[in-house]
């Protein structure tokens, strides 16, 4: 953003990228206006250890069909993934980590997280959106940030960590948000 020229900018950060969206918002606020945070974390918990850990065991093993297969049901809900059963052999051909080292690498960077003692450095608004039948980072989690911040929260109740591929709305949510005048 300095490189840039960027002064100021919402930002939206899913998953992984609501894990750095939140470290950016704590060493340069300077720099973010407002922030959304959607199906992340900001500390580990025992399912996204377990999930992650899997991950990675399945990469390293070669073992990519599997892990292409377990993402998707964890990621998306259970009607979802009833609905693409049969095109899942094509998934995991078309979803498979072009690199694996590479993905292995953010996977594990994954588990680093651990902003929660940090998170009252974070001044901007901030939105929270996550889903409560999240199997990789917890509806809990999104609970979690919003509680330490006080910032609005939004939980989809049949969604999983998808919930932002899956829910018609998601988008309009988050640009309500970052439309919104301060009062």
């Amino acid at each position: 953003m300095d490189a840039l020229g960027i002064t100021k900018a919402d930002i939206f950060g899913v998953s992984q990228g609501g894990m750095i969206a939140q470290y950016l918002a704590i060493d340069r606020p300077d720099l973010v206006n407002k922030l959304v945070l959607a199906v992340t974390l900001a500390r580990n918990n025992d399912t996204v250890k377990v999930v992650i850990q899997n991950w990675i065991q399945l990469t390293e093993q070669g073992d990519i069909r599997q892990l292409v297969e377990d993402m998707a049901v964890k990621m998306y809900s259970e009607e979802y993934v009833k609905r693409y059963k049969p095109f899942m052999p094509l998934l995991t051909v078309l979803q498979k980590p072009k690199d694996p080292q590479r993905f292995l690498a953010l996977a594990k960077s994954c588990l680093t997280c651990n902003t929660y003692e940090q998170l009252d450095k974070i001044r901007c608004p901030v939105f929270v959106i996550g889903a409560k039948r999240d199997q990789i980072v917890t509806g809990a989690a999104s609970e979690e940030i919003a509680r330490k911040l006080s910032c609005q929260l939004y939980l989809y109740e049949t969604l999983g960590h998808a919930a932002y591929e899956e829910a018609a709305d998601f988008n309009k949510r988050v640009f309500d948000f970052l439309r919104k005048q301060e009062e």
